[in-house]
Order: C-alpha cells, then structure tokens, then sequence
C-alpha cells in the first residue's frame, strides 16, 4: 500500500464504551462529516442518551475545525427556543465536544430522498414555518446561521428542530466561501456583508429541494457541471430552475420560496414576511 493510500484510510472511530469526556461514554458511533464525528453517549449525570459531536481525530491538529464547534456550542447554550437543538454541555478536556439533545427523528435530507412520495405542500410550510421562527430568534439574538440546509434540520412528530451552528456568527464580513456550497447564498459566495437575509436564502433553498427533491443549485447539464467541476458557484451565474418544472404547488408557496432565492440579498423577503406566508399557508384547507 502506496502512502498516499495509508493517507486515505479514514481513521477508526471510538468504541462501545469509551469514555469520550468526563461523565459521557460513546454508546455508538451515528456519523462521519469532514471535520466532525458524532456519537450517540450516555450521560451518567443524567441517565440518558445524549448526542456528542467531536473533532474527526485526523482534524485535532486544525484550530479552526475545534473553534468552529466550540462556537457552536457556546452560541447554542445562551439560546432556548423549541425548533432549536440545545446543547446540554460544552467541553474542552481532554479534547473538544459538544453534547446536544437526543433527537430521534429523521434528518430532512434522509426524509426528502427516502420517501416514495414528496412531501406535501402543508407539510413543506409547516416545515418552513418552524424553521422560520428559529431563525427570527436567531437573529433578534445577534447570530447568522449561514448553513441552513435539509442535513441541518431534524424532523420528530412533524415538529423541525435546526441545528448545525458550527457557522453561526454575528452579521457582516465572513470568509468568501462560507456555508455549503449548493445552499450559501451568493453574498456567502463573494465574500461580501452577510446578514440575515443570507439565512432567508438558505431557507428558500431547503424549502425548494423539500419541494423539488433537488437542491436548487445542483448540476442541470454538461455546462453547469463543467462550472462545478471547475470549483464554480452555480448560484452566481443562473437562477434556479422555477419549480413549476417538478411539481405543481401553491402559487404562494412556490413565490415565497423563488423569492427567498433572488441574488439580491435587498430583494428577498424578511424572514418575517416569509414567516406569515408560510404560517397563513399552515391554516388554508385546500394545501
């Protein structure tokens, strides 16, 4: 085996049993991201199932990956709202962790590409209603999420709870590139002023492939996808495809979330307006 293959081993993840910090012990290993593993661990403070995320052990060396989670937690311990995750401790012996709230449901992503069926339009606008009240109360707190996106909302007993703040960060100046690449507005893309309008792109992103079954900005042709494959954003150089093309859905519903993604951040709605579209859309019988 080449080096450059020892290189691309991925490293083992912890045990059943291993104490990831003091009073936590690692039940199971849920995932792998780039930077971060979470785990389901037991709290012997608190009797229960709780979830852990930690630097990946080949990223421990990266300053900015365990400040990006120590953010994270200490932005979501001063927070409490219902479709918010909450943190229940942040540690930093003998290594970085966040422990967060069990939630048991489906992560959106799963549930949007594991359905036979999409969802409903009711149930696209009860979810985004959820989402944008977390974010109205983001916001008033002084905080960006900037990663808006399905893998960041949990579903459980239809109620959508947002988590994933490892991004979170007060309005203005922000590294060019910051968020996910199909779902960072384009203010995210260029480096400029970021603020609370980027989150309402983010919103209208996650509503559209809840809708679409795809994210608005995913590759269409050969020219987007030699843009992509180019390093390319594809939200800077065409408007996402209007979703009469994959379904019908409510004139509304389909507006708000087209107009959520204008490039001008100046001309999106508010998060409050997109609030009330959505709620009013919550209480109409025939979605």
């Amino acid at each position: 085996m080449s080096h450059a293959e020892v290189a691309r081993v991925p490293p083992p993840v912890l045990p059943g049993g291993y104490p990831i910090t003091g009073g936590y012990t690692v039940i199971e290993h849920l995932s792998r991201g780039s930077a971060l593993d979470v785990y389901e661990v037991f709290s012997a403070e608190r009797m229960c199932g709780c979830v852990a995320k930690v630097v990946r052990p080949d990223r421990l060396g990266v300053t900015r990956v365990a400040d990006q989670l120590l953010s994270e937690g200490r932005i979501l311990a001063a927070l409490a709202h219902p479709n918010l995750v909450r943190v229940l401790d942040v540690r930093t012996d003998p290594q970085p962790v966040v422990v967060l709230q069990r939630l048991p449901g489906l992560r959106l992503d799963r549930l949007i590409h594991q359905r036979e069926r999409p969802p409903s339009a009711l149930d696209i606008a009860h979810f985004g209603a959820h989402l944008s009240s977390a974010l109205f109360y983001l916001h008033g707190k002084g905080f960006l999420h900037l990663d808006v996106r399905p893998r960041n909302v949990i579903v459980e007993c239809g109620i959508a709870v947002l988590a994933g703040l490892s991004l979170g960060r007060a309005p203005g100046l922000a590294p060019r590139g910051l968020g996910t690449r199909e779902y960072l507005a384009p203010e995210q893309a260029t480096g400029a002023p970021l603020t609370a309008a980027s989150d309402v792109w983010g919103l209208g992103a996650t509503l559209y492939e809840l809708a679409a079954g795809t994210p608005p900005f995913a590759a269409l042709d050969d020219e987007d996808q030699r843009l992509w494959d180019a390093g390319e954003y594809l939200q800077l150089h065409r408007p996402a495809r209007p979703l009469g093309h994959y379904r019908r859905l409510p004139d509304a519903l389909a507006g708000i979330t087209e107009n959520c993604l204008r490039a001008d951040p100046a001309a999106r709605p508010s998060i409050v307006e997109v609030s009330a579209v959505l709620t009013a859309l919550t209480s109409t019988p025939e979605v």
